[in-house]
């Protein structure tokens, strides 16, 4: 079967279990306050204790992919994640939400990187950037689409938990549509030879020898950090500036941020051929550069037209980065740990993301509105540099 075949079919995979995730993002926190009564306080820690564990368990589920094959750790991952919203239903105690996040989590954990190592297996490397870009695509589509499937099926019946079954149908059905494939198509999700690992040592050590055999492996890894963590401060101040320092209503940022979803998605479609035709480095240089830009013009903007455009760079920058910077981490990875180095990717761009959050909140606080922003944008700017210098010879 030829790789635009198999491409389409891990696309169509991860977009469906994308949109079962995404479906409870917003149902869950009405549930636990409106339905069982919880506090705000518990429902910032079922869902910190789901973005944790997801985080964390990336790189132990891409070694695994690496041991097992694809197939085997999205189908479990799935199944795990399937049963979650079905067990929300029945839970009565608010308190419960945090274990059971933690399987959740542990669930979700195993789509990524088995599916973008599944993507890197039926591509060749001229191909690559192409590949993990539909995969992105397929990533947003679900992400833009879940949470307005789930509120309108929660609205339409009249009860939360008719979208957390909705979440498991979805979730099951991904399972179920990528073990179809996988025998259908004689183990297509199953890495080949030259992937399948057998990774004895503990990660760390795996890890530790990848970066020896690879060291612009390690440096694309902290940029990745660098640069989600510049974009972490910014998750819980962005819509509060946007409304009591530009002046926005809710419609309006709900419509800069349609603005840049929208250009993220198409441009991501357009990206990762340009990568794979102009040269992977480059395009991850001026997607850095792009991305540093729009984040220096957001604090300096008072004014839609200037968030709008800052919001354009922002997302024009990802789209470009995104394909490129995936496809150069699985062509360093070393023979057999392609799903290890993967996950730990996520892993890296998880924390940063986790740790960014804290230190934009302290700035609001401790030096102003402004100053998340032009922390976020110096962060951004280091990490730019930081791709300018690592991929220099490449």
């Amino acid at each position: 079967m030829n790789d635009r075949r198999a491409l389409w079919r891990v696309a169509i995979v991860v977009a469906i279990a994308q949109l079962g995730f995404a479906t409870v993002i917003p149902l869950l926190p009405l549930h636990l306050t409106e339905r069982l009564g919880a506090s705000v306080k518990l429902v910032g820690l079922v869902v910190a204790t789901f973005a944790l564990v997801e985080t964390f368990f990336k790189t132990a589920w891409g070694g695994l992919a690496d041991r097992l094959g694809r197939k085997p750790v999205m189908v479990v991952g799935l199944v795990l994640s399937a049963v979650a919203p079905l067990v929300m239903t029945v839970l009565r105690a608010p308190i419960l939400f945090v274990p059971l996040r933690l399987v959740d989590g542990m669930g979700s954990a195993a789509l990524w990187p088995a599916a973008a190592a599944a993507v890197a297996d039926v591509t060749t490397p001229d191909r690559r950037a192409t590949g993990m870009g539909l995969l992105n695509v397929a990533f947003l589509a679900g992400v833009a689409g879940g949470p307005s499937l789930g509120l309108f099926v929660a609205g339409f019946a009249g009860d939360t938990r008719a979208g957390f079954y909705l979440a498991s149908g979805l979730l099951l059905l991904a399972a179920m549509l990528s073990l179809t494939l996988v025998l259908k198509d004689h183990g297509l999700l199953d890495p080949p030879g030259g992937y399948r690992g057998n990774v004895r040592a503990t990660y760390l050590s795996a890890m530790a020898e990848s970066f020896q055999a690879s060291p612009q492996l390690f440096s694309l890894y902290l940029v990745a950090f660098v640069q989600m963590f510049g974009v972490g401060m910014l998750v819980p101040i962005a819509a509060i500036y946007a409304k009591q320092v530009v002046g926005l209503s809710e419609h309006a940022i709900g419509a800069v941020f349609l603005v840049v979803v929208a250009a993220v998605a198409v441009a991501t479609i357009l990206t990762g051929k340009l990568a794979d035709r102009a040269g992977k480095p480059a395009v991850v240089k001026i997607g850095m550069i792009c991305g540093a830009l729009g984040m220096w013009l957001i604090p300096i903007s008072s004014r839609l037209g200037g968030l709008i455009l800052a919001g354009l760079l922002l997302g024009i920058g990802y789209a470009l980065v995104f394909p490129a910077w995936l496809a150069l981490v699985s062509e360093m990875a070393p023979p057999g740990r392609l799903g290890l180095a993967i996950g730990a990717s996520e892993t890296v761009q998880g924390l940063g993301i986790v740790l960014g959050p804290l230190l934009g909140g302290f700035l609001w606080d401790a030096a102003g509105p402004r100053a998340p922003f032009l922390a976020s944008a110096a962060a951004i700017t280091v990490g730019a540099i930081l791709a300018v210098a690592t991929l220099r010879l490449r």
